[in-house]
């Protein structure tokens, strides 16, 4: 027993040591993870606070750009950037567990260190994506009901685009037809003129060649197969035997004399030579007959070879001046067969588009089946027939060319060669002289009624254009000179504006296309004007996209030419709630004409507006009118007059429906195919925004406007917000053990001393 005591008293200090090393590292390990759990709980307090923070700040946004729909940050100035630091500073430390009251327990007592905190705006309304960002989150649910209701509908419901869309295609293959048209009509023209010339100088050749063929032969029978140098030798050789037979005669004359003056004796001498002389005598005329003879000859002779060379000279003139207008008529047959061609070809293609399209032809187009067509057969008949003439005249031109001597078989082959030449110039000018009778039988008809149709729409023209040479809102002086300096800067002073900024700013150097160059010179321009201006409604009316958005943000946002004078139902002036207050805009009623077309003026953009919509009054008013049109233009063969009469139709209309828009008025749609639905001045605005869809642009235009309105840079506007701050949290147990722990990344905290930092980043946006 007492063994045991001893035993057991000798090894009670081990056993102190054996506990004190188990719960010496227990101890150790609760107060480590004792303070690494408060430090999680300062972390996720941290990360928190820092978030709240950067959600308050961002709470702070411009009130005059919330107005407009935009939410953003102004930090434009030291003491804007100044209140946003301190409320954000301030918000984290609120969050903070160190601004808890003290009086209890605490497990954090995490503190903000403010010396150690920032905010980083970043990302700002001027950047076009950012904007049309908000934008569309604006009107994300009012766009697409207003484009239904306001636009798509009263266009669709009524069928008026796709009318519309008629038109414009009737309108261009009528402009292209009738250019065809005329081009062929002119060539045509001038092939028949210059054969014209080609068959007036064969009904002259005609005659004089029969006639001097006809005296050729005459002189051939007369001169047979002499020669003039052969007539000439025998003419000398008589004149040389007459002179022979005259000097014997002189000489039996002195012995005549001689014997008689001797005597009597010797007359029977004297009468023989009597008998000798006479003889010689009968001699003489008998030489002086054939010398006489020979001299008409001669003169036969001469006549024949210079009749046989000026026909050959004279032929090879006449064929190479035929040539020559051979040459012209084919030249100008070749551009008419080719005017032709492509006239034949679209007809045929417009044909067919009728055929394959689901919707039922325009009345209009029923012009195109008036149009006098011709073959290529026809045309390439004509000219063979021309060709065949002049070749006919070229056999005539080589066979006597190649005439030695011209006798009767060569006089009736020239002849049958002459006259064929004659035959085909006659059938040729009278059956085509008759074609081209029926071709241009409604040509004066046409060209009258064009002229009647361009000066009846004329005098609304000019009416347009004198009322888009006014801005109703200035008088002697412009009161938005300075607005628009502001906007568009100062030109003449190489100064730029706020629109220009904003492009820069988005890297947008080049400007935009401009809106369609509307022409109201006379009813052509004015017409395709119209029509290329609605040619693209069927497919911007297809869905509702987000230039839409854009487009329905501006036309809410911002003021117009007739802001103020509409009426609803009841009669009253309608009011507007907006936020952004358009009535009290620097731009008074034409901030959405200056988005549209960017002039730096009331009138260059009053005066845009109003051509446009005049243009698309008149193209409706034309659209209706080629529905019905009138039976004498139809038949007329002319497309570009069918047309013509329903731009001056239209235009007659359209004035009148610009008189009320611009009252602030409502005009139906279509009188024809839409009355229970009208369309206000505001309403084609939209309709503008939507075929002239440029965002680059409208974003900038629309930045500058509302810098303008708000004084508020919105490149200082900042949507984004970095916030970083550093807290600090003591420590209860072993910091150096901490540090050692924290070097392990476990935990992102720095130790210094006896406290630990947590520096937590938080970053958010409208």
């Amino acid at each position: 027993m007492r063994r045991w005591r001893r035993l057991i008293a000798g090894q009670c200090g081990a056993v102190s040591l054996y506990l004190m090393l188990i719960i010496v590292p227990v101890f150790l390990l609760c107060a480590m993870l004792i303070d690494f759990s408060r430090l999680k709980v300062a972390e996720k307090e941290a990360e928190n606070a820092v978030k709240t923070g950067v959600r308050s700040t961002l709470s702070a946004f411009s009130r005059q750009l919330q107005a407009y729909g935009l939410y953003a940050l102004r930090q434009d100035g030291e003491e804007e950037r100044t209140q946003t630091k301190e409320l954000f500073q301030h918000t984290v430390s609120e969050n903070m567990s160190g601004s808890v009251a003290k009086g209890g327990f605490q497990l954090v007592d995490q503190r903000l260190e403010k010396d150690r905190s920032s905010i980083t705006p970043m990302y700002t309304l001027a950047n076009h994506t950012i904007m049309k960002k908000q934008i569309l989150e604006e009107m994300k649910y009012r766009a697409p009901m207003i484009f239904a209701l306001e636009l798509a509908d009263k266009f669709k419901k009524t069928g008026l685009a796709s009318t519309l869309g008629q038109a414009s295609r009737f309108s261009k293959n009528a402009v292209q037809i009738e250019g065809l048209l005329e081009e062929r009509d002119r060539r045509l023209d001038q092939a028949w003129a210059a054969w014209s010339s080609i068959y007036n100088k064969a009904a002259a050749a005609h005659p004089f060649y029969q006639t001097q063929l006809s005296d050729l032969n005459e002189l051939s029978g007369k001169v047979g197969i002499h020669t003039v140098d052969e007539v000439k030798q025998s003419l000398q050789s008589a004149k040389r035997d007459l002179d022979d037979l005259q000097s014997q005669v002189r000489k039996i004359d002195r012995n005549i004399r001689s014997l008689i003056e001797a005597g009597a004796g010797i007359s029977a001498a004297a009468e023989r030579l009597r008998e000798t002389r006479a003889e010689l005598k009968s001699q003489i005329a008998d030489i002086g007959d054939k010398i006489s003879d020979l001299n008409q000859l001669l003169e036969d002779v001469q006549k024949y070879v210079a009749l046989l060379a000026m026909l050959k000279l004279k032929s090879s003139a006449d064929l190479a001046e035929f040539k020559a207008m051979l040459k012209s008529f084919e030249d100008a047959l070749a551009g008419a067969k080719s005017a032709n061609d492509q006239l034949n070809d679209q007809l045929r293609s417009i044909t067919a588009q009728q055929q394959s399209s689901s919707t039922s032809a325009m009345e209009a187009e029923r012009a195109f089946e008036g149009i006098y067509m011709i073959s290529r057969q026809e045309l390439d008949e004509y000219g063979s027939q021309a060709a065949a003439s002049i070749a006919s005249f070229a056999g005539l031109e080589a066979q006597l060319g190649n005439v030695l001597l011209f006798d009767a078989g060569n006089y009736r082959n020239a002849d049958q060669t002459l006259q064929s030449f004659w035959k085909l110039a006659q059938e040729l000018f009278t059956r085509q002289g008759a074609k081209e009778a029926e071709r241009n039988k409604n040509k004066a008809a046409v060209t009258t009624s064009k002229r009647e149709q361009r000066n009846k729409a004329q005098p609304y023209l000019d009416q347009v254009t004198k009322a888009m040479g006014s801005c109703s809102l200035t008088g002697l002086t412009d009161p938005f000179k300075a607005s628009y300096v502001t906007l568009q800067g100062d030109p003449s002073k190489g100064s730029t504006g706020l629109y220009q900024a904003y492009m820069s700013v988005n890297r947008q150097t080049d400007l935009a296309q401009p809106v369609p160059d509307i022409k109201l010179d006379d009813a052509d321009k004015a017409g395709m004007s119209a029509m290329n201006l609605v040619s693209s409604i069927e497919s911007v009316l297809a869905d509702v996209r987000d230039e839409f958005y854009l487009d329905e943000f501006a036309v809410s946002k911002f003021n117009y030419r007739t802001f103020g004078l509409e009426k609803d139902m009841n009669g009253q002036v309608k009011v507007s709630n907006e936020l952004s207050r358009p009535d009290s805009h620097a731009l008074v009623n034409q901030e959405l004409e200056y988005l549209l077309y960017g002039a730096n003026s009331c009138l260059g953009n009053y005066s845009a507006a109003y051509a446009e919509m005049f243009v698309i009054r008149l193209a409706v008013g034309t659209a209706e009118a080629l529905t019905e049109p009138h039976i004498q233009s139809l038949n007329l063969g002319s497309p570009l007059l069918v047309f013509l009469a329903a731009v001056a139709e239209g235009a007659v209309k359209a004035q009148m429906d610009m008189m009320k828009l611009v009252q602030g008025e409502a005009v139906p749609l279509s009188k024809k195919f839409g009355s229970a639905f009208s369309l206000t001045y505001k309403d084609y605005l939209r309709l503008f925004f939507l075929l002239h869809s440029r965002d680059k642009v409208l974003l900038s235009r629309m930045q500058a406007l509302i810098e303008l309105n708000t004084g508020v840079p919105l490149t200082q506007s900042t949507t984004y917000l970095s916030g970083t701050a550093t807290t600090s949290v003591k420590l209860w147990f072993m910091p150096g053990v901490m540090k050692w722990v924290g070097a392990s990344e476990l935990y992102s905290c720095r130790v210094i001393g006896t406290r630990c930092y947590i520096t937590k980043t938080g970053a958010m946006s409208y």
